[in-house]
């Protein structure tokens, strides 16, 4: 039997099928038109390395881990509460513009099982439980990061969105510091 396609042909239908695939802002726009866009309140890091020592919030976030140790974990609080919303509101998460990546550059993301205040210390050993897995992020040092498996994160517009940020691999360091385009956000969608 005579093959039925070249390799030009084959080529040709490859790079149309990768050209189609969505991308991670094809993913995240799929939630609806863009109604707000919210930045961290605070972050607070716990430390392994000093694992009994109290942290407060703060406007910078560090996500570390070092040979397996000296892990550093971030908690975070977004106010959703004035946001316009619909019953068929997404959310996503994004990490923009971070200052430092290094490692995989990948960080995990998951709910907290407790509220958390800016004015509240916690500790290594002493904060509210990681709750529910939220997802993997491909943190890039110029640009958004991208959701690696769970695109919509759970949309809390009835009291504070907390999280923790947790690095993913055992060599990872992230840090980015609250701004206007720096830092953590939820993009609201309807």
């Amino acid at each position: 039997m005579k093959n039925v396609f070249s390799l030009a042909t084959l080529a040709a239908v490859l790079a149309t099928l990768a050209s189609a695939a969505p991308t991670q802002f094809d993913k995240r726009v799929a939630g609806g038109p863009l109604v707000a866009t919210v930045g961290a309140e605070f972050f607070t890091v716990v430390d392994q390395a000093n694992p009994n020592t109290p942290a407060v919030g703060s406007q910078t976030a560090v996500i570390q881990r070092k040979n397996g140790n000296n892990e550093k974990d971030t908690l975070v609080s977004f106010d959703l509460t004035g946001v316009a919303r619909t019953a068929g509101s997404t959310c996503n998460l994004i990490i923009r513009n971070p200052t430092t990546v290094t490692g995989s550059g990948h960080t995990q993301l998951f709910t907290l099982g407790g509220p958390i205040s800016a004015n509240t210390p916690l500790t290594f050993y002493q904060h509210p439980f990681y709750d529910q897995y939220a997802g993997e992020y491909n943190v890039n040092l110029n640009g958004d990061s991208n959701a690696i498996d769970v695109f919509s994160i759970p949309c809390r517009f009835d009291a504070k969105s907390q999280y923790v940020f947790r690095p993913q691999n055992d060599n990872d360091y992230i840090t980015f510091t609250q701004g206007a385009n720096t830092g953590a956000f939820i993009e609201v969608r309807n």
